[in-house]
């Protein structure tokens, strides 16, 4: 039980990730959400530049960065994710021949039917325990040179406490969340074959003015943006195929 004797909190193992999700997809663009909201704050004071883009996205949800990257000028966006209650939600939510989902595993290696421009991947890693096989995908769908923009929230969050949760009734329900370390990140994408900029996003009285709901997070870092150019053939990291 909780501190309030009429919430009860629940803690969902990492291999419930997907059903937790599931639980919360009817509510979860009507729901106030403060660490969402930061990433859009962020998304639209850096944006994406995915003009003429073929755009793919990791962990998409319910779709709600398509019409951003519509908006940006993209040629089409295409989204993956794990969780059929999201995808559900997502595949309601448009009705435009340019945007497209599919259902996928992120913790298993996948493929898809043709090469990406641009990728983009927002408050996913958290959730997986490990990130090698969702990396070596992404560089096989990606053209040499293309983009891929992380949003996360920052492992010193995780590691201080913070995690995703959403209410379902009188029932705080919790993900368990992974604190993956920023030098293990930027190894893992030079592996496969990725260049990275780092950008920590702090949590600043112009963003808490904004998203007022972070307040407690003042001052420290919220959330790691990283940017990733897919290498060329003639520059492979150590574990790219």
């Amino acid at each position: 039980m909780s501190n309030d004797d009429q919430t009860r909190d629940e803690l969902l193992a990492s291999q419930e990730t997907l059903s937790g999700y599931d639980r919360w997809a009817a509510s979860y663009d009507s729901e106030p959400n403060a660490l969402v909201s930061a990433t859009s704050w962020v998304l639209d004071r850096a944006p994406l530049g995915c003009a003429d883009c073929d755009v793919l996205e990791l962990g998409s949800g319910t779709g709600r960065n398509g019409q951003r990257v519509i908006a940006d000028g993209a040629r089409s966006y295409t989204g993956l994710d794990g969780s059929r209650g999201m995808l559900g939600m997502a595949m309601q939510r448009y009705a435009d021949p340019r945007i497209s989902f599919a259902e996928v595993d992120l913790l298993a290696p996948w493929t898809t039917s043709k090469q990406f421009d641009f990728a983009l991947v927002v408050l996913v890693l958290e959730h997986l325990p490990i990130i090698d096989p969702l990396f070596v995908s992404l560089a096989r769908a990606l053209k040499p040179g293309a983009k891929v923009r992380i949003v996360e929230l920052h492992p010193e969050r995780i590691a201080a406490g913070s995690f995703a949760h959403f209410r379902e009734g009188s029932t705080n329900v919790q993900f368990a969340s992974v604190a993956h370390s920023v030098p293990m990140l930027c190894a893992t994408f030079d592996a496969v074959g990725f260049d990275v900029v780092r950008r920590d996003w702090l949590a600043t009285d112009t963003m808490l003015s904004a998203v007022p709901g972070l307040t407690k997070h003042r001052g420290v870092k919220l959330l790691l943006d990283l940017k990733l150019v897919r290498r060329g053939r003639d520059r492979r990291g150590s574990g790219q195929l």
